[in-house]
Order: structure tokens, then C-alpha cells, then sequence
């Protein structure tokens, strides 16, 4: 049986650096690392499951990474099983 993540703005934070990498955090113990090319198409650099969510928050701010929202936009980086160095386009709604 597959296991169900809360997808919900209360659940997850988006951080972004100033080169513009971003963070996705979740509180089931989800970080997925990724950058936006030109054409807004996700890179994925990185998925890590086991992280402490609010020590991982507290430690990206430290290094001067901004918490811009929930990142709701990108809540299906969470839910799918992206690898590390994929490349994918995002999901159109509708």
C-alpha cells in the first residue's frame, strides 16, 4: 500500500537562495532541491527523505535562504518519485 503525504500549505515551505535554488520542505521528512530554467521547467538536483523539518527551515535561513510560501506550486515534487537530476516540465492545471 502506498503511503499518503499531506499536501497542504501548512504542511510545506518553499526556500529560495539568491542564485535562485530553490528548497521544497515538507513535515513528513521530504527536502526536494531543485532550480527553474527559462522556460519554468523544475531540475530536480536533489530528493532526501528523513530531514528534520524545522531544523532544516531553521539552518536554510541561517544560510540566507528566504522562506517564500508554502510552494504549492511545486507540491507534486513531493507526492511524485522524482530522482535526483531529472528534468521535468511542469504540470499544467485544468
Amino acid at each position: 500500500m502506498k503511503n499518503t503525504i499531506d499536501i497542504s500549505p501548512s504542511h510545506q515551505r518553499l526556500f529560495q537562495d539568491s542564485a535562485g535554488r530553490c528548497v521544497l520542505l515538507h513535515k513528513a521528512g521530504i527536502a526536494v532541491s531543485f532550480w527553474l530554467d527559462s522556460d519554468n521547467t523544475v531540475h530536480v538536483v536533489e530528493k532526501i527523505e528523513g530531514i528534520d523539518f524545522k531544523e532544516t527551515g531553521t539552518q536554510l535561513k541561517r544560510e540566507g535562504w528566504k522562506c517564500i510560501g508554502p510552494g504549492m506550486a511545486y507540491a507534486w515534487l513531493i507526492e511524485e518519485n522524482t530522482m535526483a537530476c531529472e528534468t521535468v516540465a511542469p504540470k499544467k492545471k485544468g
